[in-house]
């Protein structure tokens, strides 16, 4: 039987997506599918910058959306970065750095790898979500 791939891009560095893609991953995981994030951008800034627990109300945000990010379970300071570390024991969620966007958003790329499984080029991404049974841009 194929394993069964969930690729999850992120892209978003706002905390109700980062949370979303991070309950998608370790559920996915816990269900048995080799999970890939691939991060860009904010993403992938507030991984390496350990702020992925951080939450930023945005300039312009409407009441509705205000409301809706405050009730977001928050937990203990660092609640996604210790799931994702938890799910990444079982060995079947692996993250990556773009390469690209780790030099276009002037991140130490040593800090980087301390943050993440690889750092990786686009090419190598797409590869690896051939045949992905779900794929997911966030």
């Amino acid at each position: 039987m194929e394993e069964k791939k969930f690729i999850l891009f992120l892209h978003s560095g706002n905390y109700e997506k980062l949370y979303q893609a991070v309950m998608l991953a370790i559920t996915a995981a816990s269900m048995g599918s080799k999970v890939h994030i691939f991060l860009f951008f904010w993403a992938l800034k507030k991984f390496a910058t350990d702020k992925l627990d951080v939450i930023e109300f945005p300039a312009g945000m409407n009441d509705e959306d205000r409301r809706l990010l405050e009730a977001v379970p928050q937990g203990q300071s660092n609640m996604l970065k210790e799931l994702l570390s938890e799910v990444g024991q079982m060995g079947n969620l692996e993250i990556y750095a773009c390469s690209g966007a780790v030099k276009l958003m002037g991140l130490d790329e040593e800090l980087v790898k301390s943050k993440v499984d690889d750092i990786i080029g686009l090419p190598t991404m797409l590869k690896m979500a051939e045949g992905a049974e779900t794929q997911l841009f966030i």
